[in-house]
């Protein structure tokens, strides 16, 4: 749970600064695509030599080919939106004010408000990656100096209310089976809720006076290898069932303390991991190793 709101706020954060950009970059698309394509035939080689179960034909040519095959959603999709920025910019740009905000409210109708009660995606992720995008190029292009650092109060105030949600409509799944198989409906990525959580940490982060750190920096710049790492589709199942074996720590007293070191464990390792081939690829592509 929360895992949808990281995204929504990567993809905020892309679209602010990238709605204010020339257009396409030859670099940009290169290292998407080389990241993605790193992890995944490197996981292939290495499951595929040692790993217990065997490999079909189908994952070979989708390791191999992992953007076109969607093996990396998140990464496919925010590619994808990348590819036509340049023309959701033009749009926004040339929109009034009054007309961005109906535009805004249209699509967070058909995005987020109506598949509450029709249960029907209307615009797939691709759909919901360009409707964040436009929230934030609103935020850039129309309102520059709107918000303060409340709103990061007000966006932890939202996951604890998302949180209590969970645990009342548990509550009620007892008496009604709905509630219970609906607990978790409002941390999907086009729920209100997430969008509007992963909105106030944007305008509030924003408004911060923060000092240029490297070390954050440094740090960010290793989180979408930290996705590619243990979101991958053999090491997924590795890490959570044979390495952590998280199933069998459900009713431990320890499950919460368990839960966090784990994540932690793994966040630090995929970025130390990352880092490195970061560092090895500046090497190579600037020419000192042949």
């Amino acid at each position: 749970m929360g895992g949808y709101l990281g995204d929504n706020i990567f993809v905020l954060i892309s679209g602010y600064f990238l709605v204010s950009s020339s257009g396409l970059t030859l670099r940009k698309i290169l290292n998407i695509w080389s990241r993605v394509f790193f992890y995944s035939v490197v996981f292939w080689v290495l499951f595929y030599n040692f790993g217990s179960a065997p490999i079909g034909i189908k994952k070979t040519i989708k390791s191999f080919m992992p953007l076109l095959f969607n093996q990396n959603w998140f990464a496919t999709c925010w590619l994808m939106m990348y590819l036509i920025h340049p023309y959701i910019n033009t749009l926004l740009k040339n929109l009034s004010r009054d007309e961005y905000i109906k535009m805004l409210l249209i699509t967070g109708l058909c995005v987020s408000v109506i598949p509450i009660f029709t249960k029907t995606d209307y615009c797939g992720n691709l759909g919901r990656f360009i409707f964040l995008y436009c929230i934030a190029g609103f935020f850039r292009l129309h309102a520059p100096d709107f918000g303060s650092k409340k709103f990061i109060w007000l966006g932890i105030a939202g996951i604890i209310l998302n949180f209590l949600v969970v645990i009342v409509f548990d509550y009620l799944g007892l008496i009604v089976t709905k509630f219970a198989d609906n607990a978790t409906y409002f941390y999907k990525i086009n729920s209100p809720t997430t969008v509007l959580i992963a909105t106030s940490f944007l305008i509030g982060f924003r408004s911060l006076n923060i000092n240029y750190s490297r070390v954050i920096n440094t740090i960010a710049s290793a989180a979408f290898g930290v996705y590619l790492i243990h979101g991958n589709i053999f090491m997924d199942p590795f890490l959570w069932c044979d390495v952590f074996k998280n199933a069998s720590f459900q009713d431990s007293n320890y499950l919460i303390i368990y839960s966090i070191g784990v994540v932690i464990f793994v966040y630090v390792v995929c970025t130390v991991i990352e880092l490195l081939r970061s560092k090895v690829f500046k090497i190579i592509t600037r020419g000192y190793v042949s």
